[in-house]
């Protein structure tokens, strides 16, 4: 399965060389400008078209959250796309020094920031906001105050009248950052699952890893589960509150609730003097089906897949007081097509030898962002390239949640700005 994904990735290696010679034609490079501006004015009208009607111009529906997603449909990815075209675009307005730079410049900030903002995308967000910040040094020095303060004062004045997406960007994000808990976690309960879950998978194949795309199947075997930490998790547990007998129900023994499991909790004291235990599976279905008037016994209504029970349930069991009754999370497992962290990824499935590469390239960016900035600021050189490393110290930030590093789509993000790096290398 690795082998089928890896073999064929040469291709990417072949697609920054040909299209290295392909934009060594600045037509070829204005012809990619234009036609990102082009991209952009069709998602600005198509999007504020889904905001405004509910649906896009192929009939979309705008997802039940409010997030934008225009022409991509059900696949949320207009921040993404948009966040990481933008730099590219800034590149070729500088790169080419095109007429009138600083308007063509102004209006792809307008229209990137408006569309970035709709799609409620919060890594998105922050990934074109380190991106912007860094485009600022491409400006020169005379325009420099005059153009910062304008950008400023337009997102300000956009969050203002729109404070919508800030739902989702600010308070849903503080809501995940403390989970349940007053302690912080690494974006959310969910993102730790999966980053424990790569780490057991990295300490297992520590040189080489477990193979491209890996991640996705040995997840699910029992030896890289995070069932133990979600158990552990006073957040997730429900306790409790007095000396009870239990009685598991499974879903095939209630038709109509056969998607979920029950657990009856019967105080001890009308437990044992009804007799509770000779009851047959009719007698305690019918009891449950009652209106809850009898406080006598209570009982839970629980979906399969998030239900884990930290001790060995015999039905009819006399559990004590203050035990764990049972864990619940809104997932059972760490497991998804990858760990949503490019670090954690190629560690897990490239080992020690994959990311001593990324580790290697990571330190070449900083290094080559930090020589351009202190050149700007030294003696106000500008260059373009600048915001390829930008773009690469944002994409790889260790501080922010990522996609599949080897997606397709994700790497073709990935390596076309490469192409312009090598454009200013021969320059």
């Amino acid at each position: 399965m690795s082998i089928k994904s890896s073999l064929p990735y040469i291709r990417f290696c072949l697609f920054i060389f040909f299209f290295s010679i392909f934009f060594s034609e600045k037509l070829f490079l204005k012809t990619l400008l234009y036609s990102l501006f082009f991209l952009y004015f069709l998602l600005f009208i198509d999007t504020i078209f889904q905001i405004n009607t509910g649906f896009n111009f192929f009939g979309y529906a705008l997802e039940n959250s409010g997030r934008a997603s225009s022409f991509f449909g059900r696949h949320l990815i207009l921040g993404s796309f948009v966040s990481k075209t933008f730099a590219v675009v800034i590149f070729l307005i500088f790169y080419l020094n095109i007429k009138k730079k600083y308007l063509f410049y102004l209006l792809s900030v307008f229209i990137t920031a408006i569309l970035v903002y709709l799609s409620k995308e919060r890594s998105s967000l922050f990934f074109y906001l380190i991106v912007l910040f860094f485009s600022f040094f491409l400006i020169d020095r005379k325009y420099f105050l005059k153009i910062v303060l304008f950008i400023i004062i337009k997102l300000f004045l956009l969050v203002f009248f729109y404070p919508k997406p800030l739902d989702r960007v600010y308070y849903h994000t503080k809501s995940q950052l403390f989970e349940k808990s007053e302690n912080l976690t690494v974006f959310s309960k969910r993102h730790e699952y999966h980053y424990l879950t790569a780490i057991r998978i990295f300490k297992d194949f520590p040189i080489l890893g477990a193979g491209v795309n890996s991640f996705r199947h040995l997840c699910y075997l029992d030896k890289y589960l995070v069932n133990d930490v979600i158990k552990n998790d006073i957040n997730n547990n429900v306790y409790l509150k007095e000396d009870s007998y239990i009685y598991y129900l499974k879903n095939h023994d209630i038709i109509e609730f056969k998607d979920y499991h029950f657990l009856v909790i019967f105080q001890k004291n009308y437990f044992e003097e009804n007799h509770i235990s000779s009851y047959d599976n009719d007698k305690i279905l019918q009891l449950i089906k009652k209106p809850l008037a009898n406080k006598e016994y209570y009982f839970y209504q629980i979906y399969p897949p998030y239900l884990l029970i930290p001790f060995n349930l015999n039905n009819f069991g006399l559990i004590e007081k203050g035990s764990i009754l049972y864990s619940s999370y809104e997932f059972k497992d760490g497991c998804n097509t990858h760990p949503h962290h490019l670090f954690l990824q190629i560690l897990a499935e490239t080992g020690i030898v994959g990311f001593t590469f990324l580790l290697m390239f990571y330190l070449f960016v900083i290094k080559s962002l930090c020589t351009r900035l202190l050149k700007f600021i030294t003696v106000g050189k500008n260059f373009p390239d600048l915001i390829i490393y930008a773009y690469y110290f944002a994409f790889f930030f260790p501080l922010m949640p990522s996609g599949n590093f080897f997606n397709n789509y994700y790497s073709i993000l990935l390596y076309l700005p490469l192409t312009f790096l090598v454009l200013c290398q021969r320059k």
